[in-house]
């Protein structure tokens, strides 16, 4: 998981149900640093390697971003440079490098708040995002197309809530409770398995800045797409 805010799970004395063991967290603070992952072989290699908690070689990694081999190696050794990633121990064929993440979570939080590396980080993911959204929704319009049952679930919800300061808080606690939940059964899944798959999921609510809170207690919930 990445984050934009290391302070994001900030807990207060709320009875609760135990929660999954805190990550180990990686923060970025160099701006350089933050403007460097804006890179999209970058960010799927980070993405690879802080989800699955495995060590991969640069050929596996460079086939999810159609790259050769050495170029990917050219990355990995840039984002060694700014301790995200580490050598690992080789697993049977040692003649090829493996890498491994240096922690399970990625913080980005620059010092003084940069805001054009943020950005530059930040639109690099949505267009990543973009790229994803529009392939699925380009197979959900062949598979109906041809008749077929398609997923159920809608691939985009999006909506508004009133909530005072503590529900807000409790909201974000317990979703980011959930993720990390499913992020420690993802690591139990196993190389290979038949029914796995990699499933995308992108996280951000924030406070409308620009209305006043309360002034209306609607809340919209977009028809299933």
């Amino acid at each position: 998981m990445t984050t934009l805010d290391p302070d994001v799970r900030a807990a207060k004395h709320r009875v609760r149900p135990e929660r999954p063991s805190e990550p180990r967290r990686v923060v970025i603070s160099d701006p350089q640093a933050v403007r460097a992952l804006a890179h999209q072989a970058r960010m799927e290699a980070l993405d690879e390697l802080f989800s699955s908690g495995r060590s991969r070689t640069a050929t596996e990694l460079a086939s999810r971003s159609n790259l050769t081999p050495s170029a990917m190696s050219y990355h990995l050794r840039a984002l060694e440079r700014f301790g995200l990633v580490e050598r690992a121990a080789s697993a049977g064929d040692a003649r090829e490098r493996r890498w491994k993440a240096t922690g399970e979570q990625l913080v980005i939080q620059p010092l003084g708040g940069s805001q054009a590396g943020i950005m530059a980080y930040t639109d690099m993911q949505l267009s990543q995002y973009r790229e994803l959204l529009a392939s699925e929704i380009d197979f959900r319009s062949q598979v109906r197309a041809a008749g077929e049952p398609g997923p159920e679930q809608p691939y985009k919800a999006q909506g508004s809530m009133v909530l005072d300061s503590e529900a807000e808080e409790e909201f974000m606690e317990r979703i980011f409770d959930l993720v990390r939940e499913f992020e420690l059964r993802s690591a139990e899944v196993e190389d290979g398995q038949a029914d796995a798959r990699r499933v995308h999921y992108l996280l951000s609510a924030f406070p409308d800045r620009g209305h006043q809170a309360g002034s209306s207690a609607v809340t919209e919930v977009p028809p299933e797409v």
